[in-house]
């Protein structure tokens, strides 16, 4: 019998810490070597100690990314397999009762099933008509192996337990929980799509905060160097500019981090998700901050 089950984390987990070792040394070394003077800066803010300049800050990116780089992976993957099987469960239920209407019993056509679907629910399928085969435990087969799978994959996949014990009215079962499997399909395609939308509006969101960041630095920039510009009175030379920019980057992670989860949880319905997300949010936001501080460090005043 073939193990069945989503991916095992173990194998992507080991590698957090190595990574994360690994990131912190090589990048060091790549960002001494062609930064000497600027890396690595940290300043102190209100006795908090933050990164103070924009080689320090991606460097503080590029660590983060190769840290969770294995568990986004691994969640990623395991995200993707449970979303296809139940994918796939809903479109098998849609063929199931014309095959066990021309078959004597169950595990036959759970067998001849297993040809019409893909990985991975062929790979539970196969197991479980053969199990079944050999014990004869119906239910007891069904638990063992569907045990790793989403609930509501077991839900849907009940009804075959259904109708081994409901004699003459199998075909009414199928055919009920077909088109509810079918309606259901069609709900969650349409849902999925609206919650794209409101992902796609989060991700431009940390991009013009971003890019808030690097114009407000600049402008803090200006302030400094012409200090009665604006502000008749107030003393602007002791801004600590390399302060201001690391809180805000701090932020600008905090912020990403919730964002990340807010999206993992609500579009893909996996939490751990949020590593990968975070991943992609902090490379925008930081993107973004660079190509403002590029750009409006050009402006003369």
């Amino acid at each position: 019998m073939r193990t069945v089950g989503p991916p095992r984390p173990l194998k992507y987990l080991i590698f957090i810490p190595v990574s994360g070792i690994l990131s912190l040394f090589i990048f060091y070394y790549i960002f001494k070597k062609l930064f000497p003077t600027q890396f690595p800066v940290f300043t102190s803010f209100s006795n908090i100690p933050v990164p103070s300049t924009m080689i320090t800050i991606i460097y503080v990116d590029l660590f983060f990314v190769f840290l969770l780089l294995p568990y986004a992976i691994y969640s990623r993957k395991y995200s993707n397999y449970m979303l296809e099987l139940k994918r796939q469960a809903r479109s098998f239920l849609e063929i199931y009762p014309s095959v066990a209407a021309s078959l004597p019993s169950v595990s036959q056509a759970i067998l001849a099933s297993v040809e019409l679907v893909e990985p991975p629910l062929k790979d539970y399928l196969a197991a479980f008509g053969s199990l079944y085969k050999m014990t004869g435990d119906l239910e007891g087969s069904f638990l063992k192996i569907f045990s790793s799978s989403p609930r509501d994959v077991r839900l849907l996949l009940t009804s075959i337990l259904t109708t081994a014990r409901s004699g003459g009215r199998a075909s009414d079962i199928l055919n009920v929980t077909s088109r509810y499997a079918a309606e259901l399909q069609r709900m969650e395609f349409y849902l999925k799509n609206r919650l794209q939308s409101y992902s796609s509006v989060i991700i431009l969101g940390i991009a013009v905060y971003g890019f808030a960041v690097g114009m407000t630095i600049v402008m803090l920039e200006v302030l400094k160097k012409n200090a009665t510009f604006g502000l008749t009175g107030v003393m602007t030379a002791t801004i600590n500019i390399p302060g201001i920019l690391g809180i805000f980057f701090y932020s600008l992670l905090i912020v990403s981090a919730t964002s990340g989860y807010i999206i993992a949880k609500v579009i893909s319905d996996f939490a751990p998700r949020t590593s990968e997300y975070f991943i992609y949010l902090i490379l925008i936001g930081t993107f973004t901050m660079i190509v403002a501080l590029s750009l409006a460090s050009h402006v003369v005043i």
